[in-house]
């Protein structure tokens, strides 16, 4: 081939570069499925096989939500392994954006990151084959087209160690008895879902309002003042329950209830009384992931009727309304009388306080 001028040159080495860069990353913008494109699950096995056998992940670790055997299950039927990075939702959002979506495959936040992963075009275009089975107000997808849904739901309560507390509190009210100081653990708004959540359950409880975090935050504000905050973690973690040096664990429901059932402690989970809130998870694809046919495939397999299942085995509330939870576990779960006094959050307006609503909370708590 003939090139003539500078400009003729430049243009052949970008052309040639730029089939290089598509070669190497298997045509991700040309190739990989989206939204837009049918879906053919023998082609993504096919595909995610020449992948590596390797899927990275954010914020899934083995004890949050049964991604221990949802993983292990994904890994007997296709033999992809999990490398996951432990981290908040806020932590999520911040490196994602961060990495130009480009680090990892997936992601598990709560549905209010989720939106905004996609409001900021950091998810895939990619909806799963039963994108009608999900419900309404728990899917969407962004002017850019990039694409979010629940995976999940869950709600705030505690699990009480009725060995180190012999009356157990079944409200927020409850937590400024001098028999509770020292005792009771949170996670923090500024990193994890749980926390942000946490705040809007108190708020519930104090004002009726779960967006009125000011009201929460002053309440959780008066628990540290008082000494009952034994500490708060940035992360979703067990241990300390475990090893007795907090008595109340304040987390979402499906994690407690596990905790409950298998740590052999003495225990029992509460939904406070006096209000709390209910929330979804989602797990999203990144945009630029490394790996973006085994993404899919995992989403498809997580959303489908096993993965759901699996999900409600250990006591997480699958998002498709057509999944059922064995009753085994059923039976160990609060009746549901016990939610009455929860509320779903909004998402958009979550995402329009949580800064703030961190902020606020910082200030009160001295944090």
């Amino acid at each position: 081939m003939v090139v003539k001028g500078r400009m003729s040159l430049l243009l052949v080495v970008g052309l040639m570069l730029c089939m290089t860069i598509m070669t190497e990353t298997s045509c991700l913008v040309a190739a990989s499925p989206s939204s837009k494109s049918p879906i053919d699950i023998e082609e993504l096995k096919a595909k995610a096989k020449s992948e590596g056998g390797v899927i990275y992940t954010y914020g899934m670790p083995d004890t949050w939500a049964n991604y221990g055997k949802i993983f292990a299950e994904f890994e007997r039927l296709y033999g992809i392994k999990r490398q996951d990075i432990d981290m908040g939702s806020a932590v999520v959002l911040s490196r994602m954006g961060e990495e130009n979506a480009a680090k990892n495959d997936i992601a598990d936040v709560s549905a209010p990151f989720g939106v905004l992963l996609a409001e900021q075009g950091l998810t895939a275009d990619y909806k799963v084959s039963v994108w009608d089975s999900i419900p309404a107000g728990q899917k969407g997808v962004s002017p850019a087209g990039s694409v979010w849904n629940s995976s999940y739901k869950g709600t705030i309560g505690w699990i009480v160690n009725t060995l180190m507390v012999k009356n157990v509190p079944t409200k927020w009210s409850d937590l400024v008895r001098p028999e509770y100081k020292g005792l009771v653990s949170y996670m923090d708004p500024r990193a994890t879902a749980s926390g942000i959540c946490a705040v809007e359950a108190v708020s519930t409880a104090v004002s009726g309002d779960p967006y009125d975090y000011a009201a929460g935050t002053e309440f959780l504000g008066k628990l540290h003042k008082l000494g009952q905050i034994a500490m708060v973690d940035p992360k979703v973690t067990v241990a300390k329950f475990q090893r007795g040096e907090v008595g109340i664990l304040v987390g979402v429901d499906y994690n407690l209830l596990k905790w409950a059932d298998e740590l052999g402690i003495p225990s029992q989970v509460v939904i406070p009384e006096d209000g709390t809130v209910s929330y979804g998870h989602t797990v999203v694809i990144a945009k630029n992931a490394p790996h973006p046919y085994t993404a899919r495939l995992f989403l498809e397999f997580l959303m489908s009727e096993v993965g759901q299942q699996l999900f409600a085995e250990a006591f997480v509330v699958p998002i498709r309304e057509d999944v059922k939870i064995p009753p085994s576990i059923a039976a160990k779960m609060p009746p549901a009388s016990a939610y009455e006094a929860a509320r779903f959050i909004d998402y958009v307006k979550e995402a329009e306080i949580s800064e703030a609503l961190a902020k606020s909370w910082a200030e009160a708590t001295g944090q």
